[in-house]
C-alpha cells in the first residue's frame, strides 16, 4: 500500500553533497491514525519504514524491496501534528542500495534513525 499523497505529503525537498531530505506533512485524518491509537495518534514504525522506502524510490527513480533494516532506533513518537524531515545520507550503490535515514522533528531534534538496505526490483 502506497502512503504518498494519502498518509503523507511532501512539503519540501533539498539535495546536497551529503545526501537529500524531504520534509513532510502527515494526514491526521488517515485511517491508520484511527487505529493507532484513537485519541492519541502515533505513526507506526512500519509506516516510517514505508515512507523512507517511498521517498528513496522517488529520489532514485527505481522500485525497491527492503532487504535488511539494521539499528532502527525510535527516540520519540511521530505524531500527525509534526512536520518530520527524512534525511538520507551514506547512499551506496553496490549489490542493491544502502542508506542511512535520520528522521527529525521541526526543531531538527532526532526522532528516529534507520540503516536500510534494499534490492532494486527490475
Amino acid at each position: 500500500m502506497k502512503l504518498k499523497d494519502s498518509f503523507f505529503y511532501i512539503t519540501a525537498e533539498e539535495s546536497s553533497e551529503q545526501g537529500f531530505q524531504y520534509q513532510l506533512s502527515l494526514n491526521a485524518e488517515h485511517t491508520i491514525y484511527q487505529a493507532h491509537f484513537p485519541g492519541n495518534p502515533i505513526t507506526p514504525g512500519v509506516c516510517l519504514l514505508q515512507i523512507a522506502t517511498e521517498l528513496l524510490e522517488l529520489h532514485e527513480g527505481v522500485r525497491l524491496q527492503l532487504h535488511t533494516a539494521d539499528a532502527i532506533k525510535f527516540r520519540k513518537p511521530v505524531t500527525p501534528d509534526m512536520r518530520p524531515t527524512f534525511v538520507f545520507t551514506a547512499l551506496k550503490h553496490e549489490a542493491g542500495l544502502a542508506v542511512t535515514v535520520n528522521v527529525e522533528d521541526e526543531d531538527k531534534a532526532p526522532v528516529a534513525k534507520m540503516l536500510l538496505k534494499f534490492n532494486v526490483i527490475a
